[in-house]
Parts: structure tokens; C-alpha cells; sequence
């Protein structure tokens, strides 16, 4: 008997120990003054955040697909978040990129493709992302699920030409 306590007792030391980092993840959290989705086709986008410090920002990182929550602090899904994933870099395609793009200042013009010879340019961080449903909050760490999760078709940036206000990206790098 007390053989099959102690073998209880292991498992559920296991147990808990397996769910620490579900409890305390590793967040990367970039705050952007403003950003834009462009879509590439549903659920893919690219996603270009304004407003940050270039200088502490690594680019080409993502070696794996990783979970990233959007917190909305603006516009019609203030309070709400959104949840993508993140591609990950390739040689052809570094996830995330600086770039020359999207027409400067007001994001319009030069389309989805970084600029190359763009030296020194960091205002604007391109991510490429897969938009997800409300359900893959599951896969997040306990920090997150109290969020109010807005997705497709309602998700912010789905409207044309639509700017996102400020918002906080926040990467889960398990």
C-alpha cells in the first residue's frame, strides 16, 4: 500500500512540474504605437508594427512556431486580443524583419514586400502570422486567459486600410 502511495506521490510531483511552464512562461512583450495587418490569404498575414526600439530588437529569431497575444488598446476592439502564431525564419524570409515598406509613414504604397538596402531603417517590424481562434487560448500560459479574444471575421485590422491604434505584442517563447 504505501508502495502505491509513493508512486502517486511521483506523479503528481511529475504532474505539476510539467505544468510550471504553462504557469510561467518566457514572454516577449514589444509595444507598438500602431501596426497594420495585411493579409495574404486567410489565415496568414503579415503583421507590421510601428513605434518600436530598434536598437534591442533581434531580427530573424523565430525558430519554431510560436503563440503571440495581441492586446487592442484602440479603435472598435479596445480591451480585446487577438491570438497568431509565428512563422518561422527561412533565408529567403527572416521572421521578423525590418523594413522599408508599406509606404512610409502612412502604411500605403509599397506593398508587402521589405525593401532590401533599407540599413539603419527600423520603423516598421514585419512579422508573418497565422491568425487563431478563441480555442488556441488553451495553449496559452495562465497569464493569458483572461483575455477577451476577438477573431477572424471580427479580428482587428480586417477593414480596409485599416491602422491599428496602439497594441502590445506579447511572444510566448516557451
Amino acid at each position: 500500500m504505501r508502495f502505491g502511495f509513493n508512486i502517486i506521490a511521483v506523479m503528481a510531483f511529475l504532474s505539476a512540474f510539467s505544468a510550471i511552464p504553462v504557469a510561467v512562461a518566457d514572454v516577449l512583450t514589444l509595444n507598438a504605437t500602431e501596426g497594420r495587418f495585411k493579409v495574404t490569404f486567410y489565415p496568414d498575414y503579415f503583421l507590421f508594427l510601428k513605434g518600436l526600439d530598434g536598437s534591442g530588437i533581434e531580427t530573424a529569431w523565430v525558430d519554431k512556431e510560436y503563440y503571440a497575444v495581441l492586446d487592442m488598446h484602440e479603435g472598435p476592439e479596445k480591451g480585446q486580443s487577438v491570438i497568431v502564431t509565428l512563422k518561422k525564419t527561412s533565408d529567403r524570409s527572416p521572421q521578423p524583419e525590418w523594413c522599408k515598406t508599406e509606404g512610409g509613414e502612412n502604411f500605403s504604397g509599397l506593398g508587402i514586400t521589405c525593401l532590401k538596402g533599407a540599413e539603419g531603417f527600423t520603423d516598421q517590424l514585419r512579422f508573418k502570422v497565422t491568425a487563431k481562434y478563441a480555442d488556441s487560448a488553451a495553449n496559452l500560459p495562465n497569464q493569458f486567459q483572461d483575455r477577451v479574444w476577438a477573431e477572424y471575421p471580427e479580428m482587428p485590422g480586417r477593414r480596409e486600410f485599416e491602422v491599428l491604434g496602439p497594441f502590445d505584442m506579447h511572444i510566448v517563447l516557451e
